[in-house]
């Protein structure tokens, strides 16, 4: 990952922290046990990047839901 991509993510990490209640290590261990750090927000950093963190933290709690992964 880029240093862009590690600070993005780290941002978005802090914002479902916010959102959730739940710490940063916590949100970090679920997402990355879940393939979403490399697979989703590293991969589609052009795309995501330029969305509100509160949009796409949202998109990731739907999508760890989908997946069985329920963050709150």
């Amino acid at each position: 990952m880029t240093k862009n991509q590690i600070d993005y993510v780290t941002c978005v990490i802090g914002a479902l922290a916010l959102m959730t209640g739940k710490s940063c290590s916590w949100i970090y261990q679920k997402l990355h046990a879940a393939g979403l750090i490399k697979d989703y927000l590293a991969a589609a950093y052009d795309v995501l990047h330029t969305l509100s963190l509160e949009y796409v933290a949202e998109d990731v709690i739907k999508l760890m839901k989908k997946n069985g992964h329920a963050l709150c």
